[in-house]
């Protein structure tokens, strides 16, 4: 795999909360979320988060296999997409709970919302997009584009309104036939007990005589590109070839497809389009049928074709770099909106739960190769918020989906603003004292404080280890390498110091023996406003409470409704 350099761009900006304040771990904690009884296993993440898997009802037998299906916001921007394998698909959700978020599936339009994690029935309706109709015509500018995907794959036009038909081929949208009368066999799903692959209705290759069936499709010279099509026999094995040229008789031979009456049999495969072909036949012929009468058999339905023009096996249409071989993909962390993290430092103790020492917030732009695998990643963080008096650094382990290490490295090098963290394997230093990182600008009056942090810009390199990961910003003391915070449900490091653990307040997992933690994430679309300086989060924000003792079920947008004069606003637009 080719190794690409992952810029990573670390962007400190927007107001940065202040204070005089000194904290020392033998001061009792204040009145308020420290009286909280709270979930031991609650994630003190405020998002929809975790894996959504979703299931099909699918009445009118619409083709999914290997179909893409979309997260989608309101305003129908694509956030997410994966393929569909044996009837399912699946996602891990980041998302922020103050804004709307839907399934999609293109090829029948039909959209879903989401409401959090789980398992979700998605009811599919007719396969609108498929069938397109269009006028015949001798001219070239009848045949297809990559734009416009092959016409009319299923046959499923004309409507036939019930068992059969033999049509003639000016009646069938998209196809021609070498047969000399010019008639197409159409037939319903379901007559003589034959169900189509997909959709309502499927063809019979052959009608009164043996003959060929095809299309012709425009398509760029020099460009690969992909096709699939599913057959069946009808009285026992029929067999059938593909052919690709550019002309009917031209057509060279691709597969040959061989099926019994009682299942479907899909064949597929890759043509490159041949510099100054500037038009492309694509050709089903008859090779043999059960019984030895080659007028009849051989179905034929769900049919597929894509361009690919920078041939990595990801059609155009869903290529979010079609001219770059080694790049198909772009993914989000989180998938929308952005990351907020809100650390209280005086871990193993508890501190004011203001949730102020260190507020920052992350976004990152993953590119990826076609088999899902990262080749590059931009992150902007910004440092929102420091009301903590101890000198402290941040840093970011890359972990997997199920937040575990990983069993390899999977960084190749790093460059820039930026070191490889050396006691821990796929670990990065971020900044080891967030003061001097915004070389001291700050005039802590309580409140606020003014000053723009530096911008810190550094490069990554993946190797051939590299898989679908999840950053995790935890907090460290500059003077004090071994004492860490991390978000609940992440491991600590190697470099982190046992002796602490079990001590003070701390039960052993970065929470109290109630459950509460040293770390909160927050996904928003839109504003955070932090708790000033010593104002308990339960007194900024009334809804909280309610939120975190309902194990996240109530309240889920408390972050929309705080006490004005209590809070700081961060701008995360």
């Amino acid at each position: 795999m080719k190794i690409i350099t992952i810029l990573i761009t670390l962007v400190a900006f927007a107001v940065l909360v202040g204070c005089n304040k000194t904290k020392e771990p033998t001061l009792p904690a204040f009145e308020g979320m420290a009286n909280l009884e709270v979930d031991k296993d609650f994630s003190w993440s405020s998002s929809l988060n975790g894996k959504l898997i979703v299931v099909f009802d699918n009445p009118n037998n619409v083709s999914t296999e290997l179909e893409y299906l979309m997260i989608v916001d309101t305003d129908n921007v694509i956030i997410d997409r994966t393929d569909i394998e044996n009837g399912k698909a699946e996602f891990l959700l980041l998302l922020p709970q103050n804004k709307d978020y839907f399934l999609y599936f293109p090829i029948t339009e039909d959209k879903l919302k989401i409401n959090g994690p789980g398992t979700i029935t998605m009811t599919l309706g007719n396969n609108t997009n498929k069938a397109i109709p269009v006028n015949k015509s001798t001219e070239v500018v009848t045949c297809t584009t990559c734009e416009s995907p092959i016409i009319n794959a299923g046959g499923e036009l004309p409507v036939i309104p019930s068992n059969y038909a033999i049509r003639s081929e000016a009646d069938v949208p998209g196809w021609e036939t070498t047969a000399t009368d010019g008639k197409i066999e159409l037939w319903v799903s379901g007559f003589n007990g034959v169900p189509a692959q997909e959709g309502r209705q499927f063809f019979e290759l052959n009608a009164n005589q043996v003959a060929a069936l095809y299309q012709e499709l425009c398509l760029e010279p020099g460009s690969t590109i992909h096709w699939s099509v599913w057959h069946r026999g009808r009285q026992g094995v029929d067999v059938a070839e593909v052919l690709i040229g550019s002309s009917v008789q031209d057509a060279v031979f691709q597969a040959s497809m061989s099926d019994g009456k009682t299942a479907w049999g899909k064949y597929s495969g890759s043509y490159n389009v041949p510099l100054g072909q500037t038009t492309t036949f694509f050709v089903f012929n008859s090779v043999s049928s059960a019984g030895g009468n080659r007028s009849i058999g051989n179905f034929l339905d769900n049919f597929e074709v894509s361009c690919d023009f920078d041939g990595d096996g990801i059609i155009d249409r869903w290529d979010d770099y079609p001219d770059d071989p080694d790049a198909t993909t772009t993914s989000y962390f989180p998938e929308a909106g952005k990351q907020v993290l809100a650390f209280e430092d005086l871990w193993p103790y508890l501190g004011d739960f203001d949730f102020n020492d260190l507020v920052l917030s992350n976004q990152a732009v993953i590119k990826k190769n076609s088999s899902g695998k990262p080749l590059e990643a931009n992150f902007t963080i910004s440092i929102d918020a420091i009301g903590a008096s101890y000198a402290n650094g941040f840093a970011m382990m890359l972990y997997t989906n199920d937040k575990q290490p990983f069993a390899n490295n999977i960084i190749q090098s790093v460059s820039g603003d930026v070191s490889l963290d050396p006691n821990n394997v796929n670990g990065l230093i971020i900044t080891n004292d967030v003061f001097e990182t915004t070389n001291n600008r700050y005039q802590n009056n309580g409140i606020g404080a003014m000053g723009v942090p530096d911008t810190l810009r550094f490069s990554i390199t993946f190797n051939e280890n590299a898989a679908e990961f999840i950053p995790e910003i935890y907090l460290f003391r500059t003077n004090d390498r071994g004492l860490e915070v991390h978000q609940s449900g992440f491991p600590k490091t190697s470099t982190a110091n046992p002796d602490y653990f079990t001590t003070g307040n701390d039960a052993g997992d970065y929470k109290t023996t109630n459950g509460l933690p040293w770390a909160m994430e927050i996904i928003v679309d839109g504003i955070y406003k932090c708790p000033i300086e010593k104002v308990d989060i339960l007194i900024a924000y009334p809804q909280f409470e309610g939120w975190a003792t309902s194990n996240g079920s109530n309240n889920p947008t408390w972050y929309l409704n705080p006490i004005e004069d209590k809070v700081v606003t961060i701008n995360l637009e």
